[in-house]
């Protein structure tokens, strides 16, 4: 439990940076600040595919093994489904 919320924690703490630095003074090609929101943002979509994962394949496991409910179908009774023969 203290790991699950320990990377949640970090994934927060990697937005807020992203967010904070967002619009920073590039220093050009070797800009640490750019290296950093990279690394975060590679962190945060790491975790994001490591939650999102669990949840498409139970999903897909609920949608697409689903036993199909069959109805019974109900037969209407008329004279002619009983076969009776009908004198005039």
């Amino acid at each position: 439990m203290v790991k699950a919320l320990f990377g949640k924690f970090l994934v927060v703490l990697a937005s807020l940076y992203v967010s904070r630095h967002l619009e920073h003074h590039c220093h050009g090609e070797h800009c640490h600040v750019c290296h950093h929101i990279h690394r975060c943002l590679e962190f945060i979509s790491v975790c994001m595919e490591l939650v999102v994962e669990p949840f498409e394949l139970a999903l897909s496991g609920v949608f697409f093994r689903l036993p199909r409910v069959k109805f019974p179908k109900t037969q209407i009774t008329t004279l002619v489904s009983q076969k009776v023969l009908l004198l005039n």
